[in-house]
Order: C-alpha cells, then structure tokens, then sequence
C-alpha cells in the first residue's frame, strides 16, 4: 500500500504536482490567516493595525449599518472630532451598539405605559351628572 505522503528524507523532488499544489495551498491559507499561530489562537490574525481612531466606512462595516446611516445621525451620536474630520474609538462603537440595545421586555413596559397614557381622560371632557 503506498502512502500519500512522501517520507520527510525524500525531499521535493520526490512529491508529485498534486501533493506540491496541495503544500502550496496550505502555505497560502496560512498566509492569508496570519500564520500558523493565529490559525491555533496564539495570536490576533491582524497585529499591525494599531489606529487608534477609525473613519465613517470602517465605523460602519463593524457595526454592520450602512455608512449613510452614520453620516445621518452623527450629531446624536458619540465620536472624536479632529477638526472637520469625524473618527471613531471602540468604545465610540460600543457605545452606539449600547444606545440602540433593544430588550423585549422593555419595549413590551414602554408599550404599556403608552396605551396607559392614551387612556387618560382630557382636562375638556364633559362633566358627568
């Protein structure tokens, strides 16, 4: 029975194309990762990114909201202002995910209390006899 791995002492040059495409595969996969650490968790897949503030497009691809959405409200929302230009921190983006948390049992009280208020009678209705 042969063996679909070649031995370690034979080399490259006894791999055939197909087990050379497949190294090749596995070394790009390990590139795009990060390498074999950040595959494993040792490590972040994206250590060379230390901005300390982050724009419209990228503030809003990690919030998973349109930009628009963004550029709409931002008077209502908290950001770092440098100027004209508007940046965001993390705790920025987590304070607007925190802003818009939504439990069901919250909106159910507030619904209540609504219904609640309509029925109020006006200060003008007539007096019963």
């Amino acid at each position: 029975m042969m063996s679909a791995v070649a031995p370690a002492n034979a080399g490259l040059a006894a791999l055939g194309s197909t087990e050379l495409q497949g190294l090749a595969a596995v070394v790009n996969l390990l590139a795009q990762a990060g390498g074999l650490d950040a595959l494993l968790g040792n490590r972040q897949s994206e250590p060379g990114d230390k901005r300390l503030h982050i724009g419209y497009s990228e503030a809003a691809e990690r919030l998973n909201i349109p930009e628009k959405w963004l550029r709409e409200r931002i008077s209502t929302l908290p950001h770092r202002k440098f100027g004209k230009f508007v940046q965001f921190a993390e705790e920025d983006l987590r304070a607007i995910s925190d802003m818009h948390f939504v439990s069901p049992s919250m909106a159910a009280e507030k619904e209540r209390e609504s219904a609640l208020m309509s029925l109020q009678p006006s200060k003008r209705s007539r007096k019963r006899f």
